[in-house]
């Protein structure tokens, strides 16, 4: 699917969204999005996608997300 059809499904499915905050929160993700501007260079591209393989190749070196977020936890209470 080509992102214009893409984006009209998108702007379909926003038409029938009556949730005040839910259109609150699309708009400020869009507004965040149109000032952002992206350049990831070729070499920093390369290195997430060294690290995506690794993972790939080996998920067991993930770590639990429930334990890193304590740990999180435990450093703002320092």
């Amino acid at each position: 699917m080509d992102i214009n059809a893409e984006k009209e499904i998108i702007i379909e499915q926003f038409r029938k969204v009556d949730d005040i905050n839910l259109v609150r929160v699309i708009k400020s993700l869009l507004d965040y999005a149109s000032k952002q501007e992206y350049e990831i260079s070729e070499a920093d591209q390369k290195i997430v996608m060294e690290r995506f393989e690794e993972i790939r190749r080996h998920p067991e070196i993930l770590l639990d997300w429930e334990i890193v977020k304590k740990g999180f936890d435990a450093d703002e209470n320092i």
